[in-house]
């Protein structure tokens, strides 16, 4: 292996160490959840002990949302309406444009995030390059 392969290596590793803590703040943040290299992925209870999330495929957003995950649900869906509108006067940059397919991925799935993943990839965002290289 040349230097050059071994410093691209070492680059995408430390990008992906860097985009997986992203994910698990954005759950975090998202779903009040908590992430753990032995039980996964769970959510916090009112006592702080993890229960375990349901399971992929039902409705993401259940109607016993509480309040307060309401409420960040709504700020979510502001920041990617002003994000937008941001790219739409051409004033986005690479990471404005990871964000934005982030928050698509987050409220419409993975499929039309990938236009937002393209485009911020191309304006040279480094987790942007690292996700569409792991697809």
């Amino acid at each position: 292996m040349d230097v050059v392969t071994t410093r691209l290596r070492l680059a995408a590793d430390y990008l992906k160490r860097e985009s997986s803590a992203a994910v698990d703040e954005l759950m975090v943040s998202a779903f009040h959840a908590v992430h753990t290299p032995a039980a996964g992925v769970g959510e916090l209870d009112r006592r702080g002990e993890g229960t375990a999330l349901p399971p992929t495929g039902g409705d993401p957003w259940p109607a016993h949302l509480s309040t307060k995950q309401e409420q960040r649900r709504l700020q979510f869906q502001e920041e990617l309406q002003t994000l937008l509108n941001h790219e739409r006067k051409g004033k986005s940059d690479g990471k404005a444009l990871r964000r934005i397919a982030e928050l698509t991925e987050l409220f419409n799935g993975e499929q039309q995030a990938q236009v937002w993943w393209h485009r911020a990839a191309l304006q040279g965002d480094p987790v942007a390059i690292m996700m569409l290289v792991d697809n």
